[in-house]
């Protein structure tokens, strides 16, 4: 049986803050300059259908999504340290920009005109060395597409 290494609690209290900044000042700040700070060089990022591998990579996918949004804003709740492992149940509300492709599992939809959309989604995260070395995203995918009137949900 393998035991889990010892993680100080003030080690876990790092890794939160790092979390927390990734979603604050990357996400709903815009500021992707900031990621080298925050995410390892060879993180994976394991998205809804696909996975994003190294900072690089990271980097410029995120300026591709955020160009989709013209307001992007995070709550945070839930926010939990284990060892390694971070998990955050958010709750992200946006504004999208016309024109703009949401990719889920079941397609892409092109969103015509300027929408106000909300989700949420529990993302883990494991960190080594005080960065992200691997996010796992689950997000309500259905409920957003329902929003986007792509599909009906109900009786």
């Amino acid at each position: 049986m393998t035991q889990t290494p010892y993680v100080p609690r003030a080690q876990e209290a790092r890794n939160k803050a790092v979390v927390e900044r990734y979603f604050h000042e990357v996400l709903d700040r815009k500021r992707v300059d900031l990621m080298p700070e925050l995410i390892a060089r060879d993180a994976v990022l394991h998205r809804p259908g696909f996975d994003v591998n190294g900072l690089d990579a990271a980097m410029q996918r995120l300026r591709a999504v955020l160009q989709d949004y013209t307001a992007f804003s995070t709550e945070l709740a839930g926010l939990m340290a284990e060892g390694d492992m971070v998990c955050a149940r958010v709750r992200h509300r946006t504004r999208t920009r016309p024109g703009s492709t949401f990719r889920s599992r079941a397609g892409e939809v092109t969103i015509p005109a300027e929408q106000e959309l909300e989700w949420s989604a529990i993302v883990q995260f494991r960190l080594k060395d005080g960065k992200i070395a691997e996010e796992w995203v689950m997000r309500d995918e259905l409920g957003m597409l329902a929003q986007l009137g792509t599909i009906t949900v109900g009786g």
